[in-house]
């Protein structure tokens, strides 16, 4: 449920749900800091910022090698990001992927998250210059469409849910309210993005590959359970071969099943790969309604009936049509974002300290992490 609940927010994108909390935080500063823009009503404040803001430095008992606790990560006007902002963040976000990335894929993640933020902290800052806000009623109707969506109605099931991905209802709603304020910033810059089924047409045709099915095998199961102790393996054995030797003779097979007293299960469709050796081996050579031999697995034996062959091929432009327009879009929408992030980041007064990274996971500090570089 992580995985609906908290989704990795990056710039939000016009169907996005993706959410966290404005990044505030007051913090310590490095003396040595990139710059870049100017807006003369944000810099009243810098002096009082950087006699405030100032760097906590510890001393290592052992070898008297200095040590930084705490620094200014991100700045974008007044709008602030530390590193212990970063750091709290980031464990929230790998909190919510099923496999937490390991070595050059971890500094990865660190490196697009940093970037993520900063793009964020310019868009909140463009929020709160043009006014920009979010009715607390559409975050609740957003709440409810996910509690909806995800079968979360019930309250102690919503609420077992937020703890399993490690949110509160607090920083959910957080979440959606950002997001939708990001949403609401760049549509007002950007404008509504439309993709033409031509577009989508011809995106199908060039990523076709994308879409290609394996082969496939529907099936049926009749099992027949044998006991703990075994003692009636080779009853029921002969209860299964009789049942199939009826079918293959021309007996009904679900009437069968109802007089065998077992039930026969839909397996739907399984790739051909993905089946044991064993049971590639069994269903070879069948036809569609054929059923293999009794094939003893754990607990009992199993008899499959061949539904039908489905043969590799793709999936119909008409099933994925709608995915495609999507990944269009945001494709669309981040170009044009990232225009408006550049001309606000000459507007603005920015600050950023990538290699404050390396403090977090090593490595991640290069200075190709700041995918905006800034120019004096």
């Amino acid at each position: 449920m992580g995985a609906a609940l908290g989704v990795r927010m990056t710039m939000a994108s016009p169907d996005s749900s993706r959410q966290d909390a404005p990044f505030r935080a007051a913090g310590a500063a490095e003396k040595k800091h990139t710059r870049t823009g100017r807006r003369g009503g944000f810099l009243r404040r810098g002096l009082l910022l950087a006699a405030v803001l100032v760097l906590l430095v510890s001393m290592a008992a052992t070898a008297g090698e200095r040590k930084l606790l705490e620094g200014i990560l991100i700045r974008v006007n007044d709008r602030i990001v530390t590193l212990t902002d970063f750091k709290k963040r980031l464990e929230m976000e790998l909190s919510q992927r099923p496999d937490r990335p390991m070595g050059d894929a971890l500094v990865r993640f660190v490196r697009s998250l940093y970037n993520a933020v900063l793009e964020e902290q310019i868009m909140l800052e463009r929020a709160a210059q043009e006014k920009i806000s979010v009715d607390e009623k559409d975050v609740d109707r957003a709440i409810e469409a996910l509690r909806k969506q995800n079968n979360l109605e019930d309250d102690a099931v919503f609420k077992k849910a937020l703890e399993e991905a490690g949110l509160t209802e607090e920083i959910l709603r957080n979440r959606y309210r950002q997001s939708m304020l990001l949403q609401r910033v760049a549509q007002r810059e950007v404008g509504k993005i439309e993709i033409t089924g031509a577009e989508a047409r011809e995106e199908y045709e060039k990523e076709k590959e994308r879409f290609r099915t394996p082969a496939k095998v529907e099936l049926q199961q009749l099992f027949f359970p044998v006991s703990d102790d075994g003692k009636d393996r080779e009853a029921v054995l002969g209860r299964a071969r009789g049942l199939v030797a009826r079918v293959r003779s021309g007996a009904d097979l679900e009437a069968e099943a109802t007089l065998a007293g077992v039930e026969l299960t839909d397996l739907g469709a399984i790739p051909v790969k993905d089946l044991r050796p064993e049971l590639q081996q069994a269903l070879e050579g069948l036809k569609d309604g054929e059923v293999t031999d009794p094939l003893e697995t754990a607990g009992g034996f199993q008899v499959l009936r061949l539904v039908r062959r489905i043969p590799e091929g793709y999936r119909p432009f008409e099933e994925v049509e709608d995915m495609i327009r999507r990944k269009l879009a945001q494709e669309r929408y981040q170009k044009q974002t990232g225009g408006l992030v550049e001309k606000l980041k000459k507007e603005y007064l920015v600050e950023v300290h990538p290699e404050l990274l390396d403090l977090i996971v090593p490595g991640a500090g290069a200075p190709e992490t700041d995918s905006g570089k800034q120019g004096s």
